[in-house]
């Protein structure tokens, strides 16, 4: 048992997909809000995640033994909800990129007032992408949240079982950021989030 527990804590036994750290990227440029809705443990954000590289640009982590909950369960992605809301208030707050805007020569920025809270978050302004149909489609369906699927490993059968059932699938995020397009999707208060 400690032999497969060591594995799976260190990163030897995980990978980062190519188009992973492009679309955090491209959500950080839109203001939109990223972050990890997981059964596994905390390990994961706690190591796992810096040690591949993708820390910095998950803004909440919400797991699910510090909830109580796990996925498909609807309080888990409640929680991650109510997890990323702060983030929300610093994202409408800054311009374009991400950037606070602190400059005192801009008479737009009033400094003595605090900054402006953003609205509460509803559900049906979160995207979930998952990997499984009944933790992370329906899960996040049940929640209120929109839902895709991805099919990473070229999963034929299971990824039509999921189209059939309902399910947007995509091969990777380059797709889901084309769909996101295509569609229009308005996510966020004013500005998106979106819990992976």
């Amino acid at each position: 048992f400690q032999r497969v527990y060591s594995k799976f804590g260190s990163h030897a036994a995980y990978g980062v997909f190519p188009d992973a750290i492009p679309f955090l990227k491209w959500c950080h440029r839109r203001g939109i809000v990223t972050g990890v809705v997981s059964n596994a443990d905390e390990r994961y954000g706690d190591s796992i995640l810096p040690m591949l590289g993708l820390g910095d640009d998950m803004r909440f982590l919400t797991f699910s033994k510090n909830v109580g909950f796990e996925k498909p369960g609807k309080e888990i992605y409640q929680a991650a909800m109510k997890q990323s809301e702060p983030w929300l208030c610093l994202v409408n707050n800054s311009d374009g990129d991400g950037n606070k805007n602190d400059d005192p020569l801009d008479s737009s920025n009033d400094h003595n007032s605090p900054s402006s809270p953003s609205p509460p978050l509803k559900p049906e302004e979160v995207l979930h992408i998952g990997n499984d149909f009944k933790k992370d489609y329906l899960g996040a369906k049940d929640a209120g949240f929109h839902a895709v699927l991805l099919d990473r490993y070229d999963e034929k059968y299971l990824a039509k079982s999921w189209r059939q059932k309902g399910a947007p699938v995509f091969k990777d995020l380059v797709d889901v950021v084309e769909y996101l397009g295509r569609e229009r999707f308005e996510l966020g208060p004013s500005r998106a989030s979106s819990s992976e």
